[in-house]
């Protein structure tokens, strides 16, 4: 209570940044939850939104993938944003920005200005998740470094799977445009604080922007997701076409990072070869976040038959249980190396969704939602381990750009698993029903046959087999930061003998 009086309340006093490193996580969670909850709490709405605005399946899909996409590409710029507007500056400015697209969202006259509201969201969110990180990263020492990042987490991973339990709920109460609102009192409360405990000051050294770096992104972005959006609806040829051009444009970007003066993304990090590991584990944890708050709804109101508000029920356990686990899991952070941690969660999340992919039409609510719960308890573990196990390797003037790299990754995976996982389920569906088939008819409540249940059930049995063989890979690359992080510590040993010899 007294924590909250000082940052939303009076003034607060001119104490040091240790004493204000509390106030400081508190402020930037309230951003960061007002964010990630409308990366999620937008997807049980998607139907109404469909009836409304007379959407098909590729123009809905943008809506989810619009907000992600614009995430994903405004993290690397997150970094010189800072630099210009200081850390006070970005977060006003930006949770600002994003409030208004709130407004604008729930008031969308039709389809083009609600994607384009929620493309402003995504490039607001990307700005304001990299600040967070680094806010905490830069004000606790390594004691107490990994109980900060448990509660950032809990914004990170804790918005999303209450995302479509609210969203259930208001689209029952309410209408869909409702989904929207619930974001505002986190962006005031985020934006009292902010004003008074986050630093103003400026870098002094500012490098120039690299325009180009950023637009070859934006386009490989927006073409690789509107290829694989053609995929799914069945526009093979063009689709094919599309997502060739933008990994034609994918590859300009890597390229210019590696002749551009001023990169968007400074390879420096990517010799460090824990944090390289730790950001592709960021990918998979993306994947693991994003796409199955996706195909969960989906299969819950296609094969379960589940109502909206039910639907989201469905969530709510696993929210409770993240709720539980992240003190521990940030407490664990701070005892155990970081490896460990990334072990035991990724190999619970490939459990727990090997157990999803064994589900059918009987399975019953308590069960879907204990295996819901069990995926979201490993990410939890993982969370503040996965940002501290990449960070800590970094030297202190890479610690920014780092913070940006693996909240670029953890987005990408989740942009990219999204629409993948998407993907491949609309395939698996189409070869066992021998034709193309409209999984949205499904999610709006239209009854199937016992023929096109049986095929996209076994469709659902194929897509989370291979989501859940994705994390142990995730597994073997956690295993290679093990190898590395003993390395180092044989080599710090035999320096500190050669050291007490000489």
């Amino acid at each position: 209570m007294w924590t909250a009086v000082r940052i939303f309340g009076m003034p607060m006093p001119h104490d040091d940044a240790r004493s204000r490193r509390w106030p400081l996580a508190l402020t930037v969670l309230m951003g960061t939850i007002a964010v990630v909850l409308n990366a999620t709490v937008v997807n049980v709405a998607i139907p109404p939104i469909m009836a409304d605005f007379g959407l098909n399946q590729a123009g809905a899909q943008w809506i989810s993938t619009g907000f992600l996409a614009a995430m994903t590409a405004a993290m690397l710029a997150s970094a010189r944003v800072i630099e210009r507007l200081g850390q006070r500056g970005t977060f006003a400015t930006a949770l600002s920005v994003f409030l208004v697209a709130c407004v604008i969202a729930a008031a969308s006259p039709n389809a083009a200005v609600l994607i384009a509201a929620r493309v402003i969201q995504g490039a607001t969110a990307g700005i304001i998740q990299p600040l967070a990180l680094v806010v905490i990263f830069q004000s606790f020492d390594d004691a107490e470094r990994g109980r900060a990042l448990g509660l950032y987490g809990m914004g990170v991973v804790l918005a999303p799977a209450l995302g479509p339990t609210v969203g259930g709920f208001l689209i029952d109460w309410l209408s869909w445009r409702a989904v929207f609102l619930p974001s505002i009192p986190f962006c005031l409360l985020g934006l009292a604080g902010g004003w008074r405990v986050l630093p103003k000051h400026r870098s002094d050294q500012r490098e120039p922007f690299d325009w180009i770096g950023f637009g070859l992104l934006c386009m490989a972005l927006v073409l690789l997701l509107t290829g694989l959006t053609e995929l799914s609806a069945y526009a093979t040829l063009r689709g094919s076409l599309v997502t060739a051009i933008g990994i034609g444009f994918g590859i300009a970007f890597v390229i210019r990072l590696v002749t551009s003066p001023h990169p968007l993304i400074r390879l420096a990090v990517f010799a460090y070869p824990r944090f390289v590991l730790a950001s592709g584990i960021a990918a998979l944890y993306g994947a693991g976040l994003y796409a199955s708050t996706y195909l969960v709804p989906l299969l819950a109101q296609s094969v379960q038959r589940f109502s909206p508000s039910t639907t989201g029920l469905v969530m709510m356990p696993a929210g409770l249980t993240l709720l539980a686990i992240f003190p521990i899991g940030g407490r664990l952070a701070d005892r155990f190396a970081a490896h460990w941690l990334n072990i035991v969660g990724c190999s619970g999340f490939a459990l727990g969704t090997l157990g999803l992919a064994l589900t059918n039409s009987a399975t019953p609510f308590w069960l879907l939602a204990m295996l819901v719960a069990c995926g979201r308890m490993a990410l939890g573990i993982m969370m503040p381990a996965l940002n501290i196990g990449g960070l800590r390797g970094l030297p202190t003037d890479l610690t920014q750009q780092g913070s940006s790299v693996i909240s670029f990754s953890r987005q990408l995976g989740g942009t990219l698993g999204v629409n993948l996982l998407a993907l491949l389920l609309e395939i698996r569906a189409a070869h066992y029903l021998g034709g193309e088939v409209d999984l949205r008819s499904l999610y709006q409540g239209h009854a199937p046959s016992t023929h096109t249940l049986t095929g996209i059930t076994r469709a659902f049995h194929d897509t989370f087999a291979v989501f859940g063989a994705l994390f142990f890979v995730g597994v073997a690359l956690a295993v290679g930061m093990a190898v590395l992080h003993a390395r180092e510590q044989r080599a710090l040993s035999a320096a500190g003998c050669a050291e007490e010899t000489s």
